[in-house]
């Protein structure tokens, strides 16, 4: 008699869209900090090659009866389409770079985006609530970082930016291996099934 193969575990998020989410956002990142900036056609690629699978992904969540992850998804897959708008064809000299102001608005509305799938994500995994936190957190800070002369909040949006990039990392390989091995070996912290296991 064989042993049962192992069944795929449920997850938020497809591990290849948390890939290309981590990869969009430190282009992003590096491209905010001068000395470091990557080529301005690379970022471009990188950040559309991001938007188009995260948008993918998105597609497929849906089709497949996942709402929460398309809801996710696709929103994102477009923030990263149109921060091309803002911040490539500028430096490509198509266009000109948005005012403080225009700036401020719109990382305002997408941190408030992600402060609601913060907010929604309390009955999910530790390592999804990190991961829309600091997202949430770095998209804030670096609205505010459009309104300052200084580098403070330009410096905090990319720490939490790099916190948000690890944490979408650790879950792709976190769940990767768990799939491959049909148990969670990595663990993501579903503390709210631990805590019904104990009657709270």
């Amino acid at each position: 008699m064989t042993a049962p193969s192992p069944q795929p575990l449920q997850h938020e998020l497809p591990a290849p869209a948390l890939l290309a989410l981590a990869a969009s956002l430190l282009t992003y990142l590096f491209s905010l900090l001068g000395p470091y900036s990557p080529p301005v056609l690379l970022s471009g690629i990188i950040l559309v090659c991001g938007g188009v699978i995260q948008l993918t992904y998105g597609l497929r969540c849906q089709q497949q009866g996942h709402p929460r992850a398309a809801a996710t998804l696709l929103p994102f897959g477009f923030f990263w389409l149109s921060l091309i708008s803002y911040e490539i064809f500028p430096e490509l000299g198509l266009g000109r770079h948005p005012n403080a102001i225009t700036m401020f608005s719109y990382l305002s509305l997408w941190a408030l985006f992600a402060a609601i799938l913060f907010l929604g994500s309390f009955r999910r995994s530790i390592a999804v609530q990190t991961l829309y936190g600091a997202i949430m957190c770095s998209l804030l800070a670096l609205s505010m970082n459009h309104l300052r002369d200084d580098q403070v909040f330009l410096l905090l949006g990319c720490l939490c930016g790099f916190i948000a990039s690890l944490t979408a990392l650790y879950i792709a390989v976190a769940q990767t291996i768990n799939d491959n091995r049909g148990q969670e070996i990595i663990p993501l912290g579903h503390w709210n099934e631990q805590w019904e296991e104990k009657g709270m």
